[in-house]
This record gives C-alpha cells, structure tokens and sequence, in this order.
C-alpha cells in the first residue's frame, strides 16, 4: 500500500511475514491510497482538522450531534467532487438549540475505472 499524497505520503513494502510500522496521519486532508499489487484497487481516508464530522449514510443524510453553540463553516467531500472541497463551503448558525438542516446539491465527475482484461468467460472483469 502506498500514498503520495499531500497530506501523507508513505509506502508499506509488500507483507514478508513482520507487520509494517504504524503510519500515522497527523496532517489534515485526503490520503489517497494504492495497492501495490492490484493497480486498479484505490482508496481514501479523510482526515479532519475538526473533531466534528460526520459520513453520510445510505439515505444522504449526516447528523452531527452535542455541538457547542456557535457559528460553524461546514464542508463536504467526496471523491468524484467536481471542484474543489474549498467551494462547498456553508456557514452555519448553529447558535441556538435545536436541529440545523443544511443542504448540498453536489457535482459529481463521473466514475473512471481501469478497465481490466476479460475474463475467460466473456465479462469485462471490472470490479
């Protein structure tokens, strides 16, 4: 696994039966990872200058609770964002009690995918 991104940039050797050293992420923003075997597998970890997030679940929504009251400037992220995080930024009026609902209608980029070789029987081997 490997990461060349700027918020940590890092690559573990290949598993040779001793567990690699911890790789701490102690800077904020997107870590993209890659594997090294499998070039087409990617993944992302978002870290947070806050300590409040929250990931959206199945049906959209995102709740973050026992917030102190006070104004908040809100983002989102997402991988295929068209445009930068920086852009989706709200600010919040979270001053008095109660449920703040906040909307997003976001822009995605389409999904690009390494097309795979196909299979013996016939499909595209896509994951």
């Amino acid at each position: 696994m490997y990461s060349f991104s700027p918020a940590k940039s890092f690559e573990l050797p290949l598993y040779a039966g001793v567990p690699a050293e911890a790789v701490v992420l102690d800077k904020p923003g997107v870590v993209v990872l890659g594997c090294n075997i499998h070039a087409w597998m990617i993944g992302y970890i978002y870290v947070s200058e806050s300590p409040y997030f929250a990931k959206i679940g199945k049906d959209g929504e995102a709740l973050i609770a026992e917030l102190p009251l006070r104004a908040y400037t809100v983002r989102v992220w997402h991988p295929q964002l068209d445009g930068a995080e920086e852009a989706s930024s709200k600010t919040v009026d979270a001053s008095r009690s109660g449920p703040v609902a906040v909307v997003w209608t976001l822009k995605l980029r389409p999904e690009s995918r390494v097309r795979r070789a196909p299979t013996a029987d016939g499909r595209s081997g896509r994951y």
